[in-house]
């Protein structure tokens, strides 16, 4: 028993010590797998190399990821056959296993191009399935570790509608993507004379990225709701003072007429701002 003990921690100690000289090499095998994997509920069974996002705010539920979603992308739906140990506290609704890091199997298309190995990819204009990223998509969901062209196999080829109303088919597939779910570095950004404190405030009400003419319209609109709310409320009160002092004995009708002008203001001053939040949310 000792010497198989000490065989053991032998070949433990070896082991570790060749992983330590190379780690390059070790890294270099690992194409599948690793980062964290956890299972969650879905409203229907999604199919594996499918993009997800969290469903709102629960935070146990996945649904498909959309284009306009992009930055809320959360992981990948994997292959629980292919996952050397799965681990769930009881089975939710259409169990599903979900990648947020590590190397997995991700449905890619051509809308954007061939996918070469090492090609930022981001979330194409198909529900769930990636693109190469280019310079005007702001999110990444993380970079290619294989190829998708003409001759890689195919799992379809749907037809997407342009907005000018041409069609145009492109083809479906599959490649192993690291996961790394950040701003695209070779993002182009268009808003670098946009104030950092108007950018954060538009995120922050919209929880999404605002564009710049969006975040402008808002502040415009904004600046004459507060200007045409303080003229209201400026004129009323005047007028309510000049009147008061011409005749004292009318006081009582004033200040209801001075309550009315504060109230006009606030429904302007309200009104206006949830038209800036529809602007910015919508």
């Amino acid at each position: 028993m000792k010497v198989m003990r000490r065989i053991a921690g032998v070949s433990v100690f070896v082991a570790m010590a060749v992983a330590i000289a190379h780690p390059l090499t070790v890294a270099a095998q690992t194409t599948y797998g690793g980062g964290s994997v956890q299972a969650y509920a879905a409203d229907a069974p999604l199919g594996n190399g499918t993009v997800v996002v969290l469903a709102g705010k629960d935070a146990n539920r996945v649904k498909v990821a959309i284009q306009k979603d992009a930055q809320n992308m959360f992981g990948v739906v994997v292959d629980p056959s292919r996952l050397p140990l799965t681990v769930t506290g009881g089975v939710p609704e259409n169990e599903t296993f979900v990648a947020a890091s590590g190397t997995y199997d991700v449905l890619v298309s051509n809308q954007a191009g061939d996918v070469a190995s090492g090609d930022y990819l981001t979330l194409s204009s198909i529900d769930g399935v990636l693109m190469k990223a280019g310079d005007e998509e702001v999110t990444v969901f993380g970079r290619a570790n294989g190829a998708f062209n003409k001759n890689s196999v195919m799992l379809g080829n749907p037809s997407l509608k342009a907005s000018d109303g041409s069609s145009k088919t492109v083809n479906l597939g599959s490649v192993p993507v690291t996961i790394d779910i950040k701003n695209n570095p070779n993002h182009k950004s268009t808003d670098s004379n946009l104030p950092e404190f108007l950018k954060r405030v538009g995120q922050a009400i919209a929880e999404k990225e605002v564009s710049p003419v969006r975040i402008y319209l808002s502040v415009g609109i904004t600046v004459v709701t507060l200007i045409a709310a303080i003229a209201v409320l400026y004129a009323g009160i005047r007028s309510g003072v000049i009147s008061i002092g011409r005749n004292p004995m009318s006081k009582k009708s004033i200040f209801k007429a001075l309550i009315q002008v504060i109230l006009t203001s606030l429904l302007i001053l309200i009104v206006g701002l949830f038209a800036v939040y529809l602007l910015l949310r919508l």
